[in-house]
């Protein structure tokens, strides 16, 4: 045992020193023989040991960070050979996999969409290719609650097991990539008629490096982060990670079934209550169940958006006027609407927020029914603004009353 350990210990020696020459400046080309070689008995753990040795002995994370894309180019033969791994649907992993798909579709298709653009005359109207590159923008910003989660579900338990430096390269890198999409999103919507020309320029200038960003991070987490958290997480911790990851939200996609491990006991998820499974509020208390079959029930549609505009809760309505699935769920809500409106969005919540307004009112023919749209700030006790609740209803038929009913008539007969 001791001489593979020393045998491992060599080959990340040898891997710090090819990585701290690239850190001062030789050439990938001319390392990449030499990483080769050493990488023939190396695994993805190594990778992260490397970084995390290198950090303690003093290498800033930052420039790690900086050194992290042109040492996987560098170690990708080797890591190409990784196999992404395999879980059940619910379980975290396959949510994060699945994601990642979603996430290289979109990024694909934007590429296209640029690709496409570049072979435009210079002077062609794009405006309507810039349009759906901003909409598919909108839809990788979607990205920041796969990342979320990874930090506050994930991360942590490595830094239990001693491996802090890797997490903090990663979040470090997740936060480049969160950057490059806000910039290019936002240099989009600021300048919507563009020129085939212009919109190829920018595309070089902003969206290639913001896409580029999202498909390296994908690269890395399933061929160094994910394989790595396999080995090391036990059936319970994932199952923790389980029971916590509808708080922050999910991109793209969404699981389709609960997910918990075979066999053994497991921690269960607390239930919010006061005492006897009853949720305690000043005019009563409800059991869990009792509350959401409750509001699952009320006659409209519930959205509600906290203060930091996320989305954290949608009542579960089966015929609901405006579908919602558990992807919105921890997403900021203005990537919830069409770019075009949210200006719209943007100003109902900053006059809540201020104290201006307290109601936004809205009323729209949506296939022959009449809909009601009511946005509410949503306050404590003392005035502070909690959120926002929006509130959405059918009053096609409440519009056609008329006259009075006063004794008991079943609408329809059971």
């Amino acid at each position: 045992m001791s001489e593979i350990i020393d045998n491992r210990q060599r080959r990340i020696e040898i891997l710090k020193s090819l990585i701290r020459r690239l850190h001062e400046g030789e050439s990938e080309e001319r390392l990449r023989a030499e990483l080769e070689a050493v990488l023939d008995e190396a695994d993805y753990s190594d990778v992260f040991l490397m970084e995390m040795q290198l950090i303690q002995e003093g290498i800033a994370p930052e420039a790690i960070r900086d050194l992290c894309d042109a040492h996987t180019r560098v170690l990708r033969g080797r890591l190409d050979l990784t196999e992404t791994p395999q879980t059940v649907p619910g379980h975290p992993v396959h949510t994060f996999l699945q994601e990642n798909k979603e996430l290289a579709r979109v990024c694909a298709e934007a590429r296209w969409l640029a690709d496409g653009i570049g072979r435009m005359p210079a002077d062609a109207d794009a405006s309507g290719e810039v349009e759906r590159l901003r909409t598919l923008l909108n839809s990788l910003m979607d990205v920041d609650k796969h990342y979320r989660r990874k930090e506050n579900l994930l991360f942590p338990f490595f830094e239990k097991n001693g491996l802090m430096g890797p997490p903090t390269v990663m979040w470090a890198k997740h936060d480049e990539a969160r950057s490059l999409l806000k910039e290019a999103l936002a240099g989009l919507q600021a300048a919507p008629a563009m020129t085939a020309g212009e919109a190829s320029a920018f595309c070089q200038f902003a969206v290639l490096p913001a896409l580029t960003a999202v498909e390296e991070m994908i690269y890395k987490e399933e061929k160094i982060l994910l394989p790595t958290a396999m080995n090391l997480l036990t059936e319970q911790d994932w199952y923790e990670i389980c029971l916590q990851s509808d708080e922050y939200g999910y991109c793209l996609y969404a699981p389709e079934f609960a997910w918990r491990p075979e066999g053994g006991e497991h921690a269960e998820p607390g239930v919010p209550a006061a005492s006897g499974g009853r949720v305690q509020m000043p005019t009563g208390a409800l059991s869990l169940q009792e509350l959401t079959a409750l509001l699952a029930t009320l006659p409209f549609d519930l959205t509600f958006v906290d203060r930091d505009d996320t989305v954290r809760y949608f009542s579960p309505g089966r015929d609901r006027i405006f579908s919602r699935s558990k992807a919105i769920l921890g997403r900021k809500v203005q990537y919830c609407h069409p770019p075009k409106s949210v200006h719209v969005v943007e100003r109902i919540l900053k006059d809540f927020r201020e104290g201006r307004q307290d109601r936004a009112r809205f009323w729209i023919n949506l296939r022959g029914r009449l809909v009601f749209i009511c946005y509410y700030a949503v306050r404590g006790e003392d005035g502070e603004y909690l959120g926002t609740l929006e509130v959405t209803q059918d009053l096609t038929e409440a519009r056609s009353l008329e006259g009075e009913r006063r004794l008991l008539e079943y609408d329809s007969e059971g």
